[in-house]
């Protein structure tokens, strides 16, 4: 009888919890029983994933502010590469998180431990000496965007890097199969996404309430959607909303539909705005960090747009399908503005959804999670009937 699969697994941020779950479904499609452990959220604990720490608990954005968890961090790599050891795992997936992955990798590969990068760090912005480590401490790198693999493959580095495609497009299929339920005749549909982690909300939600109260007051007839992320508590919702949220329509879980039949989102920069992409839906992309995180991303990022939605959707030209609004250009009135100008002027919507239409394509067909796990058994040399290759 062959020995299920074992792997450390570690997903340490809301969109890394997603993709890690569709590929332990996926491998056990492929290799039969899977035993794994790690760093999860909500979605892995589902598929089985035992967690060592939750994923809230290394869900933190930028420079400064990982600062605080440094001292956990350190520990957590300690526990889990030295239990990788005792429980004799076939390898690590390592999700997203860099700054956790890479010195976790190294201790990994220190113990003779195959690791398998799942989404590529994003060397191509910013940092692209990690490139170099990534390629030497992973069996196999396995990237979302086609872009990445040109990226990797022009410097020479691409021979173990795979474009496996963007698992929300699978997810975006199912979905956008289900009825659309437009708003009703009159109103327009405003949908908030201001992200999945605490201290993006806590700096991006009060803003976009300030902007959309300024929209609401010249398009009365305005509804109000709010997506709220699985990691973010009511309470914290309550203390950034205030009162407004009374007003408002909150919903959780899937949302891909919902966003289709909306005309506005009003988003954190992130795996939130693919989402905005694959609905093909007008979008104002705003961000804020400590202003000392961004004084530091100033000076290494290396690209001409933040939004991975404007990313994938460049058509050459550097025009951006839809506007970012970052730091200190992230007022209430610039989100109010460039939001009423989608509202108001319908060729507008109409470009921008053509734009976005491009970075749709960009993302790869069906399949992501299934081509993910195909390409780990692979690396790891153990064949789709759960043998070894």
């Amino acid at each position: 009888m062959t020995r299920p699969l074992r792997l450390l697994v570690v997903a340490g941020e809301v969109s890394g919890d997603q993709h890690a779950a569709a590929l332990l479904d996926a491998l056990r499609a492929r290799a039969g029983e899977v035993e794994a452990f790690g760093v999860g959220g909500d979605r892995c604990r589902a598929r089985g994933l035992r967690l060592v720490a939750h994923q809230k608990e290394l869900a933190v954005i930028g420079l400064v502010e990982a600062l605080s968890r440094i001292r956990f961090a350190r520990r957590l790599i300690g526990d889990l590469a030295a239990a990788a050891s005792r429980e004799g795992v076939d390898g690590a997936v390592l999700t997203d998180s860099p700054d956790f992955n890479l010195p976790l990798a190294r201790r990994l590969a220190s113990a003779g431990i195959p690791a398998v990068f799942y989404v590529s760090p994003q060397v191509w912005a910013w940092r692209s000496g990690r490139a170099a480590e990534l390629i030497r401490l992973g069996r196999r790198v396995l990237v979302l965007f086609r872009f990445e693999k040109g990226w990797y493959d022009v410097r020479g580095l691409g021979a173990n890097v795979e474009w496996v495609g963007h698992p929300l497009v699978d997810e975006a299929e199912e979905e956008m199969a289900r009825p659309h339920v437009p708003p009703e005749p009159g109103r327009r549909r405003v949908v908030l996404m201001p992200g999945s982690r605490d201290g993006e909300v806590r700096r991006l939600l009060p803003l976009l309430r300030e902007a959309v109260a300024r929209l609401s007051s010249a398009h009365p007839g305005l509804d109000v959607v709010l997506v709220k992320a699985a990691s973010i508590s009511g309470e914290l919702l309550r203390e950034a909303a205030g009162p407004d949220l009374d007003r408002w329509t909150v919903v959780s879980g899937p949302h891909l539909s919902l966003l289709a039949a909306s005309d506005l989102l009003l988003v954190a920069s992130g795996t939130a705005t693919v989402e905005g992409v694959l609905a093909g839906i007008p979008m104002v992309v705003v961000y804020r960090v400590h202003p000392i995180t961004y004084a530091l991303g100033r000076l290494l990022v290396k690209v001409d747009h933040v939004a991975m939605a404007n990313i994938v959707s460049d058509d050459g030209t550097g025009v951006r399908a839809v506007p970012e609004l970052i730091q200190g250009d992230a007022t209430p009135e610039n989100v109010a503005a460039e939001a009423a100008r989608f509202l108001e002027d319908p060729a507008r919507a109409a470009e921008a959804r053509r734009r976005l239409a491009l970075g749709r394509e960009a993302l790869g067909p069906p399949g992501a999670a299934g081509r993910a796990a195909t390409a780990l058994l692979s690396a790891l040399g153990r064949a789709e009937d759960g043998g070894m290759a």
